[in-house]
C-alpha cells in the first residue's frame, strides 16, 4: 500500500504545471519606439518563445521561471542574446537597439 501511495504522489507531481513568469518591456532606437511587428524571442532550455511588438514597441512573453536568452530580429538583423530572468513576479526589460560595428545590439535602459 505504501508503494502505491508513493507512485501516486510521483504521478501527481509529474503532472503539475511548470511555474511560469512574464517578461515584458519596450524597445526603442534613438529614443523612439521601434513600432509594431518587431520579433522578440526568448530561448529557455532549447525552447524558443516568440512575440511581436505592438504600436508602441512593447512586448510581453510568458516563459518558464529561470534564466533565459532574449534576442530581437530588427531590420533583417538578429541581435546578440542578452540574459533575462523570469520568476513568479513579472520582470520588465526595456532595451535600446544601438548600432555597433554594423550590428544592432541591445542596451538595457
Amino acid at each position: 500500500m505504501r508503494e502505491l501511495g508513493f507512485a501516486m504522489m510521483c504521478i501527481l507531481m509529474a503532472a503539475a504545471p511548470l511555474r511560469a513568469g512574464n517578461v515584458f518591456g519596450n524597445l526603442t532606437e534613438n529614443g523612439s519606439s521601434v513600432g509594431r511587428g518587431v520579433t522578440v524571442e526568448i530561448a529557455c532550455d532549447g525552447k524558443v518563445t516568440p512575440a511581436t511588438t505592438d504600436d508602441y514597441g512593447a512586448y510581453s512573453i510568458d516563459i518558464p521561471n529561470g534564466r533565459c536568452e532574449l534576442t530581437v530580429l530588427y531590420k533583417q538583423q538578429r541581435t546578440p542574446p542578452v540574459v533575462v530572468a523570469s520568476s513568479d513576479d513579472p520582470a520588465r526589460y526595456d532595451f535600446d537597439l544601438v548600432m555597433s560595428n554594423g550590428q544592432y545590439v541591445l542596451t538595457r535602459r
